[in-house]
């Protein structure tokens, strides 16, 4: 979410709206982490990881010098992750060539300066199935997602992105095998040249929650996710 933020503010006005400060100059105890491992049902699974100064709210992003490394791993498989920066956003990234349910992955933050944080991990929960929508819906009426199968231990989240509608958004506790996009839920942008009717991707995430290594003084996240989606044209 925070690097959406940055990502707006960079289109808007430049750098200004992101800081990024050197690892070297940064304990680890004043270090932020979003940890995430991402399966799409391609057979792959994209290991990610943002490092923040202090609250991820002051977009302060890490970027690592000297000696730091992340480090991601699953089985016999260890990759040092790829940093890449866009203006002052610094994210790191690595692919592995599995998708399975429960399939574990490592984020060794290492370094020489202090302990560093070699002990994250994330796992990913049961894939799953989505439900076909269908080839357009009205934003007036109720939209019904539906998957299969389920899973009793994880959450649920949907998320609906499109050119001519707001971002929304929606979660349960549970695992119910269905949800319901409320009618009026996606509301059109404001503006001149903006459609009426646009393609709309809605997302389905089955999240895991992982495990955060407690060095990271400033606290995080660590997340499994399976995550399917679905285009359809959304109307008035």
């Amino acid at each position: 979410m925070m690097t959406k933020l940055c990502v707006l503010a960079l289109l808007a006005a430049g750098a200004s709206g992101c800081a990024k400060t050197e690892s070297s100059d940064l304990l680890t105890s004043g270090i932020y982490a979003d940890l995430s491992a991402r399966a799409t049902g391609t057979g792959t699974t994209t290991v990610s990881a943002t490092l923040y100064v202090g609250s991820p709210s002051n977009l302060n992003f890490v970027e690592l010098t000297g000696d730091d490394q992340l480090i991601a791993s699953s089985g016999s498989q260890t990759k040092v992750m790829t940093q890449t920066e866009l203006g002052n956003i610094v994210s790191h990234t690595a692919a592995f060539s599995t998708d399975a349910e429960a399939a574990e992955f490592s984020i060794a933050f290492q370094r020489t300066v202090d302990a560093g944080a070699p002990a994250s991990t994330v796992t990913l929960p049961a894939k799953f199935t989505l439900g076909g929508g269908p080839a357009s819906a009205s934003r007036a009426a109720a939209l019904a997602l539906s998957w299969s199968p389920l899973s009793s231990a994880d959450a649920m989240a949907w998320k609906a992105t499109g050119a001519c509608i707001g971002d929304a958004q929606g979660a349960a506790a549970n695992d119910p095998g269905t949800m319901t996009i409320p009618a009026g839920t996606l509301v059109k942008l404001q503006g001149q040249n903006v459609a009426d009717s646009c393609p709309v991707t809605i997302t389905v995430t089955r999240a895991h929650a992982g495990v955060l290594d407690p060095h990271y003084g400033k606290g995080g996240t660590a997340m499994g996710s399976q995550d399917r989606t679905l285009t359809m044209m959304s109307t008035p």
